[in-house]
């Protein structure tokens, strides 16, 4: 989830961001019916700008976080929350990744190197977004550079994150994660994160 509001922040307001960190986010949203987390996020060296995120966070570096991704994450958990009881939004999203799933992993591993499918990936994600969750309130108000956002493949690729961070922030709940957990269990993420982040 942090990992995903930290690369939305980077979409909105710079010329660079961690590709590898969004390809792998935008993968592990198609992967459905799973028999781990493991299997969702694959390596864990992916998922290294998100670890990074909380070690800085919870630990004494947390002032150089920006505000965004706290307002992105709470964004996030709450949408999270609620789209599984909104039958007519999680049908469409369930029928829409498990189409998607067909297409992009059906055949096998995702072809990284291939940009064009790769672009195809973030439109086709950003598209499912669009008929589903950006139909909830609150909608999740992206802050940045108005000439970045007007870009359709910036707009695909900040929507493909948001996707990609509501996914993390609902396995999260489901596992038993809540929002008070990261005001006072903030110690062991930080712990945990400081030794992934150190891969």
């Amino acid at each position: 989830m942090l990992q995903a509001a930290s690369l939305v922040h980077q979409l909105a307001t710079r010329d660079s961001h961690d590709e590898t960190a969004l390809l792998s986010s935008a993968l592990s949203v198609l992967r459905i019916d799973t028999d781990s987390v493991e299997e969702i996020y694959g390596d864990r060296n992916d998922l290294l700008l998100g670890y990074q995120v909380v070690a800085q966070m919870f630990g004494r570096r947390s002032g150089l976080i920006p505000r965004q991704l706290f307002q992105y994450s709470v964004a996030m958990h709450q949408l999270a929350v609620r789209i599984p009881v909104m039958s007519h939004v999680s049908e469409i999203i369930r029928s829409g990744l498990e189409d998607l799933n067909r297409e992009f992993l059906g055949r096998g591993d995702f072809p990284e190197e291939d940009e064009a499918q790769v672009e195809h990936l973030y439109e086709s994600l950003a598209g499912l977004y669009a008929r589903s969750v950006s139909t909830l309130t609150p909608r999740i108000m992206v802050q940045g550079s108005q000439q970045r956002l007007a870009s359709p493949a910036t707009v695909n690729r900040v929507r493909t994150a948001l996707f990609a961070g509501i996914r993390s922030a609902f396995l999260w709940h489901q596992l038993g994660g809540r929002r008070w957990h990261l005001l006072f269990q903030r110690r062991k993420y930080q712990y945990m994160a400081s030794r992934h982040s150190r891969i």
